[in-house]
C-alpha cells in the first residue's frame, strides 16, 4: 500500500529474498524509510550519472549534468551550516549570549526583551529616566562584546559563507527544475532535487509532500531494477590497499611538495599546492582505512577534504578548529579542481603557507595517532 497523507514512516523496499539478474547500486540498505531517503536517493543517482556518458549535442546543460553540481553546492552548504552552529554556540558562551537586555515592567508586560536602541527609543516614554541609561548602557556594553567575540570567531564570515551557499544551491535547484529531463534518472534527480530544498527533514504531512515522498522510493525502486548487469571484473575491496602503504605515498607526496618550495627565488605555486592537496587526501585515506571505513565509500569522497576530515574527527582525529576549518575551506572554494582545470583562478586560493601548515598538522596528528597501527 501507498502511504498515507498521515503516515509517519515510509513503506520499506526489502530487497533481502528478492532474486534479480540486474546489478545493484552498491550500498544501498535493505529498507529505503524515513531516515534514509534522500541519502539514499543522492547515492543511486551519483553512481548513475557517473555511469551516463558524457556526451552531447550543442544546448542547454542537461539535468545529469546539473544535478550533481547542485548537490555539490547542497553538501558544501550544509557543512557551512553546521559550522556556523559551531562557531555561533562558542560566540554564544564568549559573548555572554546575545546583544539584548531585559527592560523592566513596560505597561501589562512582566518584562520586554529588546535588541536595539530603536527599540529602547520606542518605549522610552513607559521608562523612568534612570531605567532607560541603565538599559542603553547595559546593550552598548553588550554589543562591544558580542562585537570583539565576533571579530576573534569570524561569526560574521560564517553567516555569509552560509547565506551565499544557500542562495547559490537555491539558483541551481530552480533552473534545474525547469529543464526539460531526457531520461528516468533525470527525472529522479528533479525530484530528488525539490524535496531536499522544501522538505529536507521529509516531515511535511499535507498533500503532495507524502506523495512526492512515495514516488522518488518508486523511482529509486525502478532504476535499480533497470541497471544493468554488473560487470565480472575484479572486485574493488580495498585488499590491496594497506594503511602503511598510504601513508608511505602520502610522505612522498608530503616530501615533493616541501622540495618545490625550497631552493628557488620563486617557487611554481600550482605543482606544489596540488601535491600537498593529495599528501592531505592520502593522509585522512590511511587514517580512515585504519579506522576501519570502506575503501569504497573513501574512493566515493572524490577529493572532498573537509567530508573526509569530518568523518576523520568522528572516528577519533583530533585536529585544531583552524586546520578543520581550513579543510572545509579548501572543498567549498573546490580548490583541487581549480588548480587542474582554471588555474586562472587561482589568486583567490587561500595562502600557500596556510596550505603547507594544514598539510603539516595532518600529518603529525594522523601519523602520532597510527603510530601502533603501521
Amino acid at each position: 500500500m501507498a502511504d498515507s497523507e498521515n503516515s509517519r514512516t515510509l513503506p520499506a523496499i526489502s530487497r533481502g529474498k528478492e532474486k534479480r539478474e540486474h546489478g545493484t547500486c552498491e550500498g544501498l540498505p535493505p529498507t529505503i524509510d524515513r531516515r534514509n531517503l534522500l541519502s539514499v536517493a543522492a547515492h543511486q543517482l551519483s553512481a548513475l550519472i557517473a555511469e551516463t556518458p558524457q556526451r552531447r549535442e550543442s544546448g542547454p546543460t542537461p539535468v545529469r549534468e546539473m544535478w550533481p553540481r547542485w548537490y555539490a553546492c547542497h553538501l558544501q552548504r550544509v557543512r557551512a551550516a553546521r559550522l556556523r552552529e559551531k562557531i555561533e554556540m562558542e560566540l554564544l558562551n564568549e559573548a555572554g549570549g546575545l546583544p539584548a537586555v531585559m527592560l523592566p515592567t513596560v505597561g501589562e508586560d512582566d518584562a520586554v526583551e529588546v535588541h536595539s536602541f530603536a527599540e529602547i527609543n520606542r518605549i522610552a516614554s513607559q521608562l523612568n529616566a534612570k531605567h532607560l541609561s541603565q538599559a542603553r548602557a547595559e546593550l552598548r556594553r553588550r554589543r562591544k562584546r558580542w562585537k570583539e567575540a565576533d571579530r576573534r570567531l569570524g561569526y560574521s564570515a560564517f553567516v555569509a559563507r552560509e547565506q551565499e551557499l544557500a542562495e547559490r544551491a537555491g539558483i541551481s535547484g530552480r533552473v534545474m527544475w525547469i529543464t526539460r529531463p531526457s531520461s528516468l534518472t533525470e527525472v529522479t534527480a528533479k525530484l530528488h532535487c525539490l524535496i531536499v530544498m522544501h522538505d529536507p527533514g521529509l516531515k511535511l504531512k499535507a498533500a503532495p509532500w507524502p506523495e512526492l515522498r512515495t514516488m522518488l522510493k518508486d523511482l529509486i525502486r525502478i532504476l535499480e531494477k533497470c541497471r544493468p548487469k554488473s560487470r565480472n571484473g575484479p572486485p574493488c575491496d580495498g585488499n590491496s590497499v594497506s594503511v602503511r602503504d598510504t601513508l608511505n605515498l602520502a610522505t612522498q607526496y608530503q616530501g615533493a611538495a616541501n622540495r618545490l618550495g625550497k631552493g628557488l627565488a620563486k617557487p611554481n605555486q600550482l605543482p606544489r599546492r596540488l601535491l600537498a592537496l593529495h599528501a592531505m587526501e592520502l593522509y585522512l585515506n590511511a587514517f580512515l582505512l585504519a579506522k576501519g571505513v570502506d575503501p569504497r565509500k573513501i574512493a566515493g569522497l572524490r577529493h572532498d577534504l573537509g567530508e573526509q576530515a569530518q568523518i576523520a574527527s568522528e572516528a577519533g582525529l583530533l585536529l585544531r578548529k583552524r586546520t578543520m576549518a581550513h579543510l572545509v575551506i579548501l572543498s567549498e572554494s573546490d580548490e583541487y579542481h581549480v588548480i587542474r582545470y582554471a588555474p586562472n583562478r587561482a589568486s583567490k586560493l587561500s595562502q600557500m603557507n596556510r596550505v603547507m601548515a594544514t598539510l603539516d598538522e595532518l600529518s603529525l596528528k594522523v601519523r602520532m595517532m597510527l603510530r601502533m597501527s603501521v
